[in-house]
């Protein structure tokens, strides 16, 4: 199957958005954190990325797990404002603007750098054919691709937001191993686990 973007939007729309002072989503709550260390490893000194960081909650959770966490978005907005809400944090979190469709590969992201990439609610909006790509390149032979995402089939608000369950079905092709659970009573929000990169 071709995985295509599935709800583009431009660097524009998404400034728009965090132009708003009351864009505040809903927090992360901890246990989601736990979830990420017992079921994908994630651990004291590792390096990882998040795609999509939007605000940066997410990244700050890794962080303060230990891990050493450069979040990246292609809303420049966002970035500031994630800077602004997560400065404690220091040199183990970092955000940079970047359009991961668009721009050209941060010379910085080297060919078995990372022990973790993560797409929270991120990844329907990216070309994931190139993006999965990339992120092969970037992970440790054991590393790990994290995602989160709603199922469009499950969400019971009948809101097409999400990825539909045979496109979040069909990113473990090609992964030594596969995980998955739901963060829900209703699976409507899924977390995929991708690991051994080269199959």
């Amino acid at each position: 199957m071709t995985l295509a973007p599935l709800q583009h939007r431009s660097a524009a729309f998404w400034d728009n958005i965090y132009t708003r002072p009351d864009t505040i989503f809903e927090p992360i709550p901890p246990s989601e954190r736990r979830l990420l260390q017992d079921r994908a490893g994630a651990a004291l000194g590792q390096h990882a990325m998040d795609i999509g960081t939007g605000l940066g909650e997410w990244a700050c959770q890794m962080a303060q797990i230990g891990l050493q966490v450069t979040g990246y978005d292609c809303s420049s907005v966002a970035i500031e404002r994630a800077r602004e809400l997560h400065s404690e944090h220091g040199g183990a979190l970092r955000f940079e603007a970047h359009d991961f469709d668009a721009d050209a590969i941060p010379s910085h992201l080297q060919t078995g750098s990372l022990d973790l990439i993560s797409c929270r609610h991120s990844l329907q909006f990216l070309e994931i054919p190139r993006l999965i790509a990339d992120v092969r390149r970037w992970l440790r032979p054991d590393g790990v691709l994290h995602v989160t995402t709603a199922v469009t089939e499950k969400l019971r608000d009948g809101r097409k937001i999400g990825m539909p369950e045979e496109h979040v079905h069909a990113l473990a092709q090609g992964w030594r191993e596969h995980d998955r659970y739901d963060l829900d009573a209703h699976g409507e929000i899924t977390v995929v686990i991708l690991r051994g990169p080269y199959g």
